[in-house]
């Protein structure tokens, strides 16, 4: 018997709460080992090859921390737009071009022999592959997948950055034993064949799909017409990225962002040659620094879900205060075992004030420009991220020591944590904002 079209929706609804496990969690779970590889190996790995640059080539850490800097110049001007791309083609499209030209670059990084060889696969291909296939996709799918959950699915998502972690020390090891032109060339492979099934999982919005953010059961049909919701959101009172960028929020959110980035920045790619001043080889140096990531899962997943419940800024805030605490402590350190307590309270309260941002942009702006506002905050936070490693790199080359590095980096923080708290919700956004 035909069914009547009221009936129909009806059955089409229970199907769709009976599909079971909410495909929003696989975004984040995809999402999270894509973060996991894309940090273990740019952020945090990418230290351990340092060392055997400077030696092969006679290069100082100010000119590598340059070229790496100067990377993340063109990922910061050309956020805009790939989040642009991003919200109008979806993130999977971007993840399935990001991915394979990061493989690539890591492949040709194998075989450089020169300054200008080694700064073009790293600008070009490296970076801008890093930031097409990872960040920027799929924070902006799971931040349409979710807004009630919003803290937990990022937590589960960024807590793959501290899982990155556990790649620093295999990826050190590699480099010890068998060379880093090796161990590159097997990072270029292994990304090819893991990252580009990880990037077919994204989906931009659930709506298409038949679900509603966090897997919410579907209303009645509405009046008479037996309509169902939409097959597209309703995302009217979303802010466009034009109406982000007029508010104090915007930019009292992305300085604060931008400073704290010049500082985590600053210490990231120098934390291997920082553990080996302190005494380490270079593999146990590559464990410490991805023991980093690992001791970050807690501030990545439990500060991002306590942002569910408590006022966000609030908790950036305190993350904030606690990173300033320990630059001072990592700045007056004089051994290894000195300086694990203010590791570890830097690496948690980092894990919170890298994710809780996050949340945050969707909270205040909505879903309908996320990606756009979030690549128009990146072309800001580039100014800290590409000063922080030539500051360190500088500083040591100098002095021949970390240390003061560190101290400014303690002052940058505090500043942050005031611009974070000057951060309020915008008015429009205010009813949905934690």
């Amino acid at each position: 018997m035909k069914l009547s079209q009221d009936d129909a929706h009806q059955h089409s609804d229970t199907a769709t709460r009976r599909r079971g496990f909410f495909y929003g969690w696989w975004i984040a779970i995809a999402g999270s080992l894509g973060m996991s590889i894309s940090s273990g190996i740019n952020y945090h790995g990418f230290g351990n090859f340092v060392i055997p640059l400077s030696r092969e080539f006679g290069w100082n850490r100010t000119i590598i921390s340059a070229v790496v800097s100067l990377a993340r110049l063109q990922s910061g001007l050309l956020g805009p737009l790939e989040g642009w791309a991003v919200d109008r083609l979806g993130p999977r499209r971007l993840a399935l071009v990001g991915i394979p030209l990061m493989g690539l670059g890591y492949i040709l990084f194998s075989k450089i022999n020169s300054l200008l060889a080694f700064f073009v696969v790293f600008t070009l291909l490296i970076s801008l592959g890093s930031s097409l296939g990872f960040g920027t996709p799929m924070s902006a799918a799971v931040a349409n997948w979710f807004k009630r959950k919003r803290g937990l699915a990022f937590g589960i998502m960024w807590s793959g950055v501290g899982f990155g972690g556990l790649f620093v020390p295999v990826l050190g090891w590699m480099v010890d034993e068998f060379g880093w032109r090796d161990a590159a060339l097997s990072v270029g492979i292994a990304l090819l064949f893991i990252g580009v099934p990880l990037a077919s999982m994204m989906r931009h919005r659930p709506e298409p799909y038949g679900y509603l953010p966090d897997g919410e059961a579907p209303g009645p049909p509405a009046g008479r017409t037996g309509a169902t919701r939409p097959s597209e959101p309703d995302l009217s009172q979303d802010f466009t990225a034009r109406e982000a960028i007029r508010t104090s929020s915007f930019w009292f959110l992305s300085f604060s962002i931008t400073v704290r980035m010049l500082a985590s920045g600053g210490l990231g790619l120098h934390l291997v040659p920082y553990f080996v001043g302190l005494g380490a080889s270079p593999v146990r140096a590559a464990a410490l620094a991805g023991s980093i990531g690992v001791m970050s899962i807690p501030g990545r997943f439990g500060l991002s879900v306590l942002g569910d419940y408590v006022n966000r800024r609030y908790v950036m805030a305190a993350c904030l205060a606690t990173m300033a605490i320990a630059f001072v402590f990592m700045g007056r350190a004089d051994s290894i075992g000195g300086v694990i307590p203010a590791l570890l309270a830097y690496a948690v309260a980092q894990g919170g004030v890298a994710v809780i941002p996050q949340s945050l942009v969707a909270d205040y702006f909505g879903r309908r420009s996320y990606a756009t506002i979030q690549g128009l905050r990146g072309s800001i936070h580039m100014i800290g991220t590409i000063a922080g490693p030539v500051i360190t790199g500088y500083v040591f080359d100098t002095t021949g020591s970390y240390s003061l590095a560190f101290f400014g980096f303690a002052g940058a923080t505090a500043i942050s944590m005031a611009l974070a708290l000057m951060a309020k919700p915008p008015q429009r956004a205010r009813r949905a904002a934690r």
